[in-house]
């Protein structure tokens, strides 16, 4: 029989073994095509103002999509070769060379990629057009999208995964030759122990996570950019120590309690899982990372969708703004509008300071009132109740369009005098066409600082159907000069908010792409425990085990590897996400819930397939 026939076979023997691999590899390379074929979809290319963003959010999506790839592929690689080095010994025994043996196994996993990658093509044009309505929809662009198959972006595609293919196949080759073949016999009987207990590194766990917990929710006191090295260091050497030592601990804790231990199979799983935690806490450590870079990153993503909707409302909460103190002006833009088909809902005139070297504007206290009555701002009675009567005291209104709120100082400077902050708040004030933070004074340190520093007249109008504006920005931009920084609702939405829905929905399936990899980790890990329990489940059937506690033991293990990750990593970013609420000044408890609730119906569908597949190895193979 030769080598061509003996890969084919071996393929089909192991096909249901690749199932969840084959899974993961096909929608992979199906949201790789997608996101290349953005950049060569005509109906995006004549989007001219979006050009330079989808190109460059397609180009990201896609680096960040090969690096999956690359990481993926050669960790299944690893996977399916120590699972398989007994069959690999057996032909070694019979007799074939070794570098024959290499190539067929290589070659399996080449053709497994290929197969992998028709299948993600077919399934990735099928799907295109659906995913770049989506797209569209999320981007708020109102364009049609047509059936449309590229080529270049195919091409591309077959190119890049094919030199991640031969890679992989140049890896597993030289890693089967430099196998000691011999020894592949005995692999899946090495002698196992229980972990010793380092107790000292235990407890240090969990001083050193709740270190980085201080660190991060104080960043304003170590600064943002330390804080945050810092607390990323010590959590990966923390959440390492805490399945390095402190869950063996736990488990340890549990084995002693013997009531607990001979109740049902926690004889079986819980003793299971002890041996095992010297194997697996590496993974358990990386998996926990890994859970907590998805949903702080996608709680991140989910909370930018959420801010730019609210944060719609400070940065354009009139129709039509302008900086204008001359009536000769002030008379053509109300003359323009009056012969609009627009009506006015409200016009709002205040004066305010600039100051050029703190680059802050400088408001009064009254007109600051105000200005929140008129626009009927949310929580405006509690704003004003926390700043009360300003003496030597100020109000420090973030910048309009602000992400990140950075201010670690309760101070600040205005032309050689310090006033201590005592509120500090984000709410609707001048929008975007003034775009400078504001401090908000007392009347009376209003008009000393007047005398200083020059003084301007804000101009804001809100109109009825704000969308329909292109043709009034139009006409106002040709009658108001630069200095006036005419700013209106077409202006804000054709610029920033289009970007944020393409960067919104991108990250949502490199999300998803990533919470794949999470599980997959798991999933090989737990699965090749599978095939070392095997002759001792085996053992446990013939000692009067039925079937039924075996799957409840199994259960419980499978339980017990996917779970531990999954709580450790979303706590780490509860604590990541609760910082950047208080960095953006928002509450981000819907984003939070919304990623973490993701995660967990993805990892229960993890659970099921691994269970299924665990119990399948020990009791129907066995």
């Amino acid at each position: 029989m030769n080598s061509f026939k003996l890969i084919i076979m071996s393929f089909r023997r192991n096909i249901k073994t690749y199932g969840m691999y084959l899974m993961a590899m096909i929608f992979s390379v199906a949201t790789y095509y997608n996101f290349v074929s953005m950049r060569y979809n005509p109906q995006f290319r004549e989007t001219m103002n979006l050009t330079t963003y989808i190109q460059s959010s397609s180009v990201a999506a896609s680096l960040l999509m090969i690096l999956f790839l690359i990481f993926f592929i050669m960790y299944s690689s690893n996977f399916f070769l120590n699972q398989r080095k007994k069959e690999i010994g057996v032909y070694a025994f019979m007799g074939i060379d070794n570098y024959k043996i290499a190539f067929m196994f290589a070659a399996e996993g080449l053709l497994l990629g290929i197969m992998s990658l028709i299948i993600g093509l077919l399934f990735g044009n099928l799907f295109n057009k659906l995913f770049l309505m989506l797209l569209a929809k999320a981007a708020l662009l109102n364009i049609r999208i047509d059936f449309f198959i590229s080529g270049k972006a195919m091409v591309e595609t077959v190119v890049v995964y094919f030199v991640i293919l031969i890679i992989a196949f140049l890896k597993g080759y030289i890693d089967i030759i430099r196998t000691n073949l011999v020894d592949l016999m005995n692999t899946l009987k090495k002698a196992e122990e229980i972990p010793k207990i380092n107790y000292l590194k235990g407890i240090t766990s969990l001083i050193v996570i709740g270190t980085a917990y201080y660190i991060a929710v104080n960043y304003g006191r170590f600064g943002f950019g330390k804080a945050l090295l810092w607390t990323v260091i010590l959590v990966i050497i923390g959440t390492y120590w805490l399945f390095g030592s402190f869950l063996s601990m736990i488990i340890r804790y549990f084995i002693r309690r013997k009531k607990f231990l001979y109740k049902g199979t926690n004889i079986i799983s819980f003793s299971n899982i002890a041996f095992r935690i010297k194997d697996n806490y590496r993974t358990f450590s990386a998996a926990a990372v890994l859970v907590t870079t998805c949903i702080t990153s996608f709680g991140t993503i989910s909370s930018l969708r959420y801010f730019v909707n609210e944060n719609h409302k400070i940065e354009v909460p009139y129709t039509v703004t302008y900086i204008s103190n001359k009536q000769e002006e002030i008379n053509k833009v109300d003359e323009i509008i009056e012969n609009s088909p627009h009506k006015v809902e409200l016009r709002e005139t205040a004066n305010f300071l600039f100051v050029p070297e703190s680059e802050v504007v400088v408001v009064n206290l009254s007109s600051f009132k105000r200005i929140l009555t008129d626009l009927n701002v949310k929580d405006r009675d509690k704003i004003l109740a926390k700043i009360g009567q300003l003496e030597e005291e100020v109000a420090y209104i973030d910048k309009p369009g602000l992400f990140i709120s950075l201010l670690g100082e309760k101070d600040v400077e205005v032309d050689d005098k310090v006033y201590k902050i005592k509120v500090q708040a984000k709410v609707p004030l001048f929008g975007k066409g003034v775009p400078f933070p504001c401090i908000v004074v007392n009347d009376e340190e209003y008009e000393i600082l007047k005398l200083k520093f020059e003084e301007k007249q804000f101009n804001g109008i809100i109109l009825d159907n704000p969308e329909d504006t292109k043709d009034l920005t139009l006409k106002l931009a040709e009658i108001l000069p630069m200095e006036s920084r005419l700013y209106t609702y077409f202006i804000a939405g054709a610029t920033f908010y289009d970007f944020v829905g393409i960067v919104y929905f991108l990250g949502a399936f490199l999300f998803l792409v990533f919470v794949f990899a999470t599980g997959s980790i798991i999933y090989f890990k737990i699965l090749s425990e599978s095939f070392r329990d095997k002759d001792k489940y085996e053992i446990l059937k013939k000692l009067g085990t039925t079937d039924t506690e075996i799957k409840e033991s199994v259960s419980k293990q499978v339980g017990m590897f996917l779970l531990s990750p999954l709580i450790v990593g979303i706590i780490h970013s509860m604590v990541a996400i609760s910082v950047l609420s208080d960095l953006m000044n928002y509450s981000l408890v819907m984003p939070t819930i919304i990623s973490i609730g993701v995660f967990i119906i993805v990892y229960g569908i993890f659970y099921v397939f691994t269970r299924r597949k665990y119990v399948n190895v020990i009791i129907n193979q066995a």
